[in-house]
């Protein structure tokens, strides 16, 4: 996720800390939940908007292309809403099973 820094639709890593039990990860905060959450709670999307949102993640998938990295794991989980209000600013997760290529 360091490699991937700096592209507004990928949460991004503040750091690690570390206490005497766990590892915790300071990640962008996201406050507007999962994509698929949003999604089953609306309904549906209007063909214009569900255009608009797989601009952005076709956008995230090509950023990460042309970095070479393969997330292999997209699905409406893996995205945050970064507002409650805002459909339309969404960050990549979970990059737990991607790959260099």
């Amino acid at each position: 996720m360091h490699h991937l820094a700096g592209h507004g639709n990928i949460v991004t890593i503040k750091g690690p800390y570390e206490d005497s039990l766990y590892v915790h990860i300071v990640m962008d905060l996201c406050a507007g939940g999962e994509l698929f959450d949003t999604i089953i709670q609306r309904g549906h999307y209007s063909e214009r908007k569900a255009a608009e949102l797989t601009k952005i993640i076709v956008g995230v998938v090509e950023a990460c292309h042309s970095l070479g990295v393969m997330h292999r794991d997209l699905k409406p989980e893996n995205f945050l809403l970064v507002y409650k209000d805002d459909d339309f600013f969404l960050k990549a997760i979970d990059f737990g099973l991607s790959v260099f290529f």
